[in-house]
């Protein structure tokens, strides 16, 4: 006997959901959201909803790149380590300058110009990972694992270099002058906000890049040549070959643009806590896959949209951030997180039949 077929409203509502695949993750935040507002002291205080927006929109700025790359049908999971190495960079740049063969080349505290090398740094980084991944053809899930391994190994040798234990704690650089106006640019706190509530909120300039990184790359994903680029090259490779888009470049250029937001990402939380030590982003790669995983982007590339991730960056924290003003033990987080996670997956399976 053959299936019977799903009565019409139900395969309308999928087919709806299937268009719009940052619906079911909007309906998870909300219920999430509804569930910590009874259930957990203070979450809707200002300090809790400000710390939240803070802590995921440094996440997030990686995030975006990741959901890009995600789209393209590409996955990096050496974004956290190459977080580390660009802080590092940046790090060092600031508190000793650059020193080639014992000359000063570049002085201590240029804080500009100490971004832009940080920034360079990690997009080179990522162009490795393009290049390993369009030259070899290895798997991206498999050549960034290295290279996740790799680029973390230069963050400790950087840790471990004369520099830092100059700095007079093994593995940490800090920055020890007085902080420049770059660094409350990046992620000072915005005061007018955080003198609203009582106690104070933690509001931070992160907040506002986040946002305007948001629109941007929105804006390129869903009114550009290139944003449809990165679509086809997702959905059908040899289709969009076909159609005259140069797709190792789309790739390649994805992960540059990975590389440079995770490296920004880096430089934005030091800023704020100017301490680096080598295990700093040390499992956010992960995070970002869940994040864009649970907003509906398809492991397979080709659907899914940048709302969705940021929804998903933000749920996250959400929870993270319920679960320990309910005073529950924070590894439950990786639980949740797991669980999400999965229900996600299941969920854009099966949307994805549509």
């Amino acid at each position: 006997m053959s299936a019977l077929p799903a009565p019409k409203p139900l395969a309308q509502f999928r087919a709806r959901l299937a268009a719009y695949p940052e619906v079911v993750v909007l309906i998870s935040f909300i219920l999430v959201f509804l569930y910590f507002t009874i259930n957990a002291d203070n979450f809707l205080s200002l300090l809790s909803i400000t710390n939240i927006l803070t802590l995921a929109s440094i996440k997030g700025v990686f995030v975006l790149g990741v959901a890009m790359l995600m789209i393209s049908g590409e996955f990096d999971l050496s974004v956290g380590s190459t977080l580390a190495v660009a802080a590092y960079v940046f790090a060092i740049l600031m508190e000793f300058g650059l020193i080639i063969g014992g000359n000063q080349v570049i002085p201590p505290g240029l804080g500009v110009l100490a971004l832009i090398i940080a920034l360079i740094i990690s997009g080179i980084l990522g162009w490795i990972n393009g290049l390993i991944v369009v030259r070899s053809g290895i798997p991206s899930f498999i050549a960034t694992l290295g290279t996740m391994l790799a680029f973390r190994g230069i963050a400790r040798a950087m840790g471990n270099s004369e520099l830092a234990k100059v700095s007079g704690n093994a593995d940490v650089v800090r920055f020890t002058g007085e902080p420049p106006a770059l660094f409350n640019l990046l992620n000072g706190d915005i005061d007018f906000i955080n003198q609203m509530g009582d106690p104070a909120g933690g509001a931070r300039f992160a907040i506002l890049w986040f946002f305007i990184l948001t629109v941007i790359i929105i804006i390129v994903m869903r009114f550009t040549r290139y944003g449809s680029w990165v679509y086809a090259t997702g959905g059908n490779r040899d289709a969009a070959t076909a159609q005259g888009v140069r797709v190792n470049s789309v790739i390649i250029t994805n992960f540059i643009i990975t590389g440079v937001l995770a490296g920004l990402a880096g430089v934005i939380q030091f800023a704020s806590r100017p301490a680096i030590d080598p295990a700093r982003g040390e499992g956010w790669e992960l995070i970002a896959v869940a994040a864009c995983v649970i907003g509906g982007i398809w492991l397979q590339g080709g659907f899914g949209t940048i709302v969705g991730a940021v929804l998903g960056i933000l749920l996250l924290q959400m929870v993270e951030q319920g679960l320990i003003l309910n005073g529950t033990d924070i590894q439950f987080f990786q639980i949740a997180v797991g669980f999400i996670l999965i229900l996600s997956v299941i969920s854009n399976t099966y949307l994805s039949r549509q």
